[in-house]
């Protein structure tokens, strides 16, 4: 069945913008155009943008997702790039994590030491001592 942009924008729940976006960064494309030029896509299509969707929920870009196509268009499996990929995201994935555990710790540290002083008196060089250098540096 052959679907003009409109249609499949509502299967893949995109906007028709969107899907021309995705043609321009060359992630899919139209199987035929009509006489009158409109793009007409196919099942393959929306196979492959619930494939990009899928790979972007894992946090992969749009760049890295075009080349997986890119190595598979090729007829190769992009199967050990996929998981080099893959290893990179969640390395980045469990830096951030480290990160926001880091920030979680000081937002505690400083929460309980402004609940334990309720009524700090700030001198004219704080805005607020909540925020100023951390308690007891």
């Amino acid at each position: 069945m052959m679907m003009r942009i409109g249609q499949l924008a509502e299967r893949a729940g995109m906007t028709a913008d969107g899907l021309r976006y995705y043609e321009d960064l060359g992630l899919i494309h139209p199987r035929a155009r009509t006489e009158a030029g409109y793009r007409l896509y196919d099942e393959e299509a929306l196979d492959r943008l619930r494939f990009i969707r899928r790979a972007q929920e894992l946090g992969l870009r749009l760049e890295e997702i075009r080349g997986i196509l890119e190595i598979r268009a090729g007829g190769r499996p992009p199967c050990r790039h996929v998981r080099e990929l893959l290893a990179k995201r969640l390395a980045e994935v469990e830096a951030r994590i480290a990160e926001l555990e880091k920030l979680r710790a000081e937002l505690r540290s400083r929460l309980d030491w402004a609940e334990a002083h309720p009524d700090p008196r700030c001198d004219e060089r704080d805005v607020c001592v909540y925020l100023a250098s951390p308690p007891g540096r």
